[in-house]
């Protein structure tokens, strides 16, 4: 399988008209998760995501050629494989053998991306942290592992079982009587026959024969001999449930009793993987699956969550605060925060901005820091709406590394009042795993929201 990164290279796509137009079938169905398109996209560009349209943001198109944009994941149409990776990983990726340094290996990024993935509440990812324990696969057979472990764990330690509403003649009546359709027999001369609603309790029920055939996709796609394993088990273990194409629509009529919650991550997984498929004539042949996640939203959400575990003590924690507009009266120009932190002593207030953009080469010499212009004007209107004068831009790091924080100070207009925005890397990822990580963020974030903001 092929490995690219965002926006790196290209590569050669011989079939752009069909991968095209699959990716754009992926798209009207992510489009109701991701609703807007990437901030960094232009303006000028066919972004219209209603129906029929050609838009999709996963790639970029010159003639045989493509380039992945800001999704992280994998596709997988026809013969055609490739595996996309979060950029702050591509230069430590490529460090030649000559300068002696760690290489950053597929395992230690589906480590990272496990990590981030746990704190994450928006992108949410049905696994369980005990199954881990087979990075170095490619990324898509390990989620079909994980994925085959955690239905394999659910079902073999609780099986579900459901009432399930039957229509059907039968010589003596059960349950209710439904007379339009037994009227309807009658006028055929079916009179002996009494059309009756019922709900026997089965386990062949609808969330069963849905667990089953997604199993039996995953098994069309899995190559490694334990996941067979583990796969052929679950059916077995279904043997006296249907086999029937399902489809993604029917897992929303699904309503699980409390008793069976640890079904409601099943469900997910099972979405993911209706979802993310493009049916082949074969029934139940996985003939393109693709899982693509945007790396923005994963950074922010993940940042917000380390935030609400380890400081939630002190302050008040909103991701996505979207209470005020720039213009009232009507209400319009909406401002949403990524992160908006009040302080439960104080009532003081201080605004979170994450900005996946890595900042390369960070030079001393270079006044803006790595910071864009438009970055900085949205800070300034957030603070000066808000009424705060504490602004925090927080950017991934580049290299184990940080660069250093950076204090703008803007003015307001008079000589006593100036909007404070602090501009750090954190620690995101490290060449010694993300256990480091969990401990310096922690550090970093405290020295910054406690000492120097």
């Amino acid at each position: 399988m092929n490995t690219t990164f965002e926006y790196g290279e290209q590569f050669e796509v011989d079939d752009r008209k069909g991968l095209e137009s699959y990716l754009c079938f992926l798209w009207q169905e992510y489009k109701n998760i991701w609703p807007s398109p990437p901030e960094n996209e232009s303006e000028n560009e066919n972004t219209d995501l209603g129906p029929g349209s050609k838009y999709q943001p996963f790639l970029s198109f010159d003639g045989k050629m493509a380039r992945a944009r800001n999704y992280i994941g994998f596709i997988n149409f026809e013969n055609f494989n490739i595996e996309i990776y979060p950029k702050i990983f591509q230069n430590g990726h490529e460090i030649s053998k000559e300068l002696n340094e760690p290489k950053i290996s597929k395992e230690l990024m589906h480590r990272h991306l496990f990590y981030w993935l746990s704190y994450c509440k928006k992108v949410k990812f049905p696994f369980n942290q005990a199954f881990l324990d087979k990075f170095e696969l490619e990324l898509p057979e390990l989620l079909i592992y994980l994925f085959a472990r955690q239905i394999h764990e659910v079902i073999s330690t609780r099986p579900f079982s459901a009432y399930e509403e039957v229509q059907e003649a039968l010589f003596t009546p059960r349950g209710r009587i439904n007379f339009d359709r037994y009227v309807t027999r009658i006028s055929y001369g079916n009179c002996h026959l009494i059309d009756c609603d019922y709900e026997p309790f089965v386990f062949d029920n609808l969330l069963n024969r849905i667990i089953k055939y997604c199993t039996r996709l995953l098994l069309s796609k899995a190559s490694i001999i334990e996941t067979q394993r583990i796969l052929n088990e679950i059916i077995f273990m279904l043997e006296d449930v249907d086999d029937q194409v399902c489809f993604a629509q029917q897992l929303q009529t699904l309503r699980i009793p409390s008793i069976y919650s640890d079904y409601e991550e099943i469900i997910q997984i099972c979405g993911m993987i209706l979802e993310n498929q493009a049916y082949s004539c074969a029934e139940y042949e996985m003939k393109n699956w693709s899982l693509l996640l945007p790396m923005e939203y994963i950074f922010e959400d993940f940042i917000a969550g380390y935030v609400q575990k380890y400081f939630s003590g002190t302050f008040k924690v909103e991701p996505q605060k979207s209470d005020l507009y720039l213009h009232t009266n009507p209400n319009t120009f909406n401002l949403q925060h990524d992160i908006l932190l009040t302080n439960k002593k104080t009532g003081e207030q201080i605004i979170i901005d994450t900005k996946y953009k890595p900042r390369w080469n960070l030079e001393k010499s270079d006044s803006k820091k790595g910071i864009a212009q438009s970055d900085m004007y949205q800070m300034i209107s957030y603070a000066y709406r808000r009424g705060t004068n504490k602004v925090l831009l927080i950017y991934p790091n580049t290299s184990n590394e940080l660069a250093e924080d950076h204090t703008f100070l803007i003015n307001k207009g008079t000589k006593d009042e100036t909007i404070n925005i602090k501009a750090i890397d954190v620690p995101f990822w490290s060449i010694t795993g993300h256990p480091y990580v969990e401990e310096k963020l922690k550090i970093k974030l405290r020295d910054v929201l406690f000492n120097e903001l």
